[in-house]
């Protein structure tokens, strides 16, 4: 039976008397292909909500890339981890910001009413979806809801990328290569939050602007000046684009610096694995560091973290676009263009 069918939970139908409806609308796709062919909006039961979950009637849900592989199942490497035969998450979206409908019997760290954000399973592009209340994270006041549902996957990337796998140190000069889209434009900024003396964001002529709106302090146009001409060296070399060849992103690297990679060219089979692959081989020699390639880990103190930095004005989501739930399929096939200027949003 497909779970999207399987009956409410006694949680849900308990609430029925404080206006929680018994259906919501859902971006769902139950196989594989290009989002604007496999994705359609339809009436699915509300989720269920279990003794440890929490039911967020949704504000707003951030696209992100991983809502686009999980979609298309690409790259097919990757299928043992987003589904064999069918994808598990059928209703995309992992980032979400909303307000507290319905709690489960052991749940204390939440009300009904509270405003939370968080990195759910899947299911943001919805009405409504459930998550673990230990997941989330209360919204500050002065911060919209808007503002919170950006915070997730990308700005955890960032976070996670700068201060663990390429060990940033106050002082330190940082490059990022793709600083245009939510990665990125989170990257450029968090670095000056965590004490870059000097942050240097690569990306194309038409994102200039975005980069420049997330705090860099020198913006190169990739299309007008080749980077490797610069004949500098950084601390760390955050590379959200993938495009230039390990040793030369090496030979970019200062003595005792870090090269951290999250991203690369996709292909439909391999891509970007030879090279996730390649750069601790590369860096295996000498001072520079090169970690083998990562994902963000989900984490609770590290959003704690983060709001905290949005709420005091350190770090600004930079918005792209927002998309109406109905648009979803087509929200996920521009992202799927990997050509974002900051966060977009799907608004149920």
């Amino acid at each position: 039976m497909n779970h999207l069918d399987q009956p409410r939970s006694a949680a849900v139908a308990a609430s029925r008397a404080d206006g929680i409806p018994t259906t919501m609308r859902a971006a769902v796709h139950e196989r594989y292909g290009a989002p604007e062919q496999v994705v359609t909006v339809r009436t699915v039961p509300v989720p269920e909500v279990g003794p440890d979950d929490v039911l967020v009637r949704v504000a707003a849900a951030s696209v992100n890339a991983l809502d686009w592989h999980y979609v298309t199942g690409l790259p097919m490497f990757a299928r043992p981890t987003l589904g064999l035969r069918r994808p598990k998450r059928q209703v995309p979206g992992a980032d979400v910001a909303g307000t507290v409908e319905a709690v489960g019997a052991d749940v204390t760290r939440f009300k009904v009413g509270e405003r939370v954000f968080g990195e759910v399973s899947g299911g943001g592009f919805a009405e409504y979806v459930v998550a673990p209340a230990e997941s989330l994270v209360p919204v500050p006041e002065g911060v919209e809801l808007e503002t919170a549902a950006t915070i997730g996957v990308a700005a955890e990337t960032a976070l996670q990328g700068l201060r663990d796998w390429g060990r940033l140190e106050r002082g330190q000069r940082v490059l990022v290569n793709g600083a245009s889209g939510g990665v990125g434009t989170f990257a450029v900024q968090l670095a000056k939050a965590l004490g870059a003396s000097h942050v240097t964001a690569v990306c194309s002529t038409g994102n200039v602007e975005a980069a420049r709106a997330a705090g860099a302090d020198r913006v190169i146009d990739y299309t007008r000046d080749d980077l490797r001409s610069l004949g500098e060296t950084f601390d760390v070399f955050f590379d959200n684009a993938g495009t230039l060849p390990l040793r030369t992103c090496k030979r970019m690297v200062a003595e005792g610096g870090s090269y951290v990679s999250v991203t690369s060219p996709k292909s439909t089979w391999l891509h970007p694995l030879p090279r996730m692959l390649a750069v601790p081989l590369v860096f295996a020699v000498g001072s520079r560091r090169g970690p083998a390639f990562k994902v963000a880990s989900r984490n609770r103190a590290d959003l704690e973290l983060l709001i905290d930095l949005v709420a005091r004005g350190l770090v600004t989501p930079v918005m792209d676009r927002r998309w109406a739930l109905a648009d979803a399929p087509e929200a996920l096939r521009v992202q799927g263009e990997f050509h974002a200027k900051g966060k977009s949003l799907v608004i149920p």
